[in-house]
């Protein structure tokens, strides 16, 4: 049963219980190597071509027999019989085996000369030396990088099998209305979802966005079925509170189970964690800031756990401005701004205000409180968590002395 008061479990343990209980997707998608940066590779990818296919010059120069340069100083020089221009890349013409830099390369009227003598093979790279047929590229779970994609073109590889997971997210509420329209009064343009798709998106999550979905049971069971058999991973926005028209855990219950209704995690405390077909089903709350960082404390580690990664968020050491004091039976995610004072950093607690978007704005940072800390004290340097680039940081207009 759905219980109306909600008893917490504690974040770790949901953590611990989503990771055992789900299974890993075993879905695949072709995708062009031009659009697969941020994918991870199904299996290892291999060579289509031998690169170079022939030796080719590693110097701008001349092809040279590399026997006609023995005994070459710069006391001696010895002319060179038939050189043959190459550029950087050029391959090589049959017959000759080393290249002398143009730079080491004296010219006498029409006769060219060298005073530095070159051994077989010196300024080429061979045929095969990069790659031959056959051998791999990238092995299997590689996230892809745009580094790897030149790569992968060159050694003949247009598309690529990469794993996918999709996720489904379904707005609810009556006073949502879509992005573009003008909310009249007791209306909210539906954001959560948006932000929650770019989010998702980065560990190269296929993400769908539903419609809006009024607050009647029958519209939102329909949704559900359908986010459920058509995803990997589901994500209801708002209905996840005990009022009279949240019905997310009503209807994941009636569908499948109900595994947590209730996180000790502030914000995003009423979230909920369900099980439909052997599929994750994630209720976060309405209010932006409790969804997004629902969103992040949730649905990241299941991803991880299967494989889909982001680029690790930056961190750093600053100073806490102000006393913060926290609930220790919760894990708390605190916004901060984060300044700079010379070579160091401060921390400026922003205000608990959940249903506000333009603390997330100002805010660039966020300090995690582990449950069972009570308080930090002021002038305490904490590890933060970028929500940004560290560039992207201001001098404090009047720094702490």
């Amino acid at each position: 049963m759905v219980r109306q008061h909600l008893v917490l479990t504690p974040l770790a343990k949901v953590r611990e219980m989503m990771r055992s209980v789900f299974p890993v997707p075993n879905r695949t998608i072709r995708v062009p190597v031009a659009e697969a940066a941020g994918r991870i590779t199904a299996g290892p990818v291999y060579s289509r071509l031998t690169h170079p296919i022939r030796d080719i010059s590693a110097r701008d120069g001349f092809a040279v027999r590399s026997r006609e340069t023995a005994g070459a100083s710069g006391t001696n020089p010895v002319r060179l019989t038939d050189p043959y221009w190459v550029n950087t890349g050029n391959a090589i013409p049959p017959g000759y085996d080393a290249v002398v830099m143009v730079e080491d390369v004296i010219a006498e009227g029409d006769a060219l000369s060298t005073g530095k003598a070159v051994s077989p093979g010196e300024h080429i790279h061979p045929a095969g030396s990069e790659i031959r047929e056959g051998e791999m590229i990238l092995p299997a779970g590689h996230w892809i990088r745009p580094c790897d994609i030149g790569a992968l073109l060159t050694y003949g590889i247009t598309t690529v099998d990469a794993k996918e997971v999709r996720i489904g997210l379904i707005p609810t509420g009556s006073e949502l209305v879509p992005a573009g329209e003008v909310p009249g009064p007791g209306q909210v343009i539906e954001s959560n979802t948006a932000g929650a798709a770019v989010l998702l998106g980065e560990t190269g999550a296929t993400c769908t966005r539903y419609e809006i979905t009024r607050d009647d049971p029958h519209l939102l069971r329909a949704a559900i079925e359908r986010g459920v058999r058509e995803n990997d991973l589901l994500i209801v926005s708002a209905g996840s509170s005990a009022g009279r028209r949240d019905f997310t855990a009503r209807i994941i219950d009636d569908l499948g189970e109900v595994l947590v209704h209730g996180i000790a995690m502030k914000p995003g405390t009423p979230s909920i964690l369900g099980r439909i077909d052997d599929k994750p089903v994630i209720g976060v709350p309405g209010y932006p800031i409790a969804a997004m960082t629902a969103v992040r404390e949730l649905a990241f580690p299941l991803l991880a756990e299967w494989g889909f990664r982001t680029r690790s968020p930056e961190t750093l050491r600053a100073r806490l401005v102000g006393r913060v004091t926290s609930d220790p039976g919760y894990d708390e995610f605190l916004l901060l701004a984060i300044s700079r004072a010379g070579n160091r950093y401060i921390a400026t607690p922003l205000p608990r205000k959940s249903h506000t978007q333009m603390v997330m704005v100002r805010g660039n940072a966020y300090l995690h409180i582990p449950a069972g800390v009570g308080c930090i004290e002021e002038e305490t340097e904490v590890e933060v968590t970028l929500t940004g680039p560290c560039w992207t940081i201001r001098e404090a207009r009047s720094p702490p002395t």
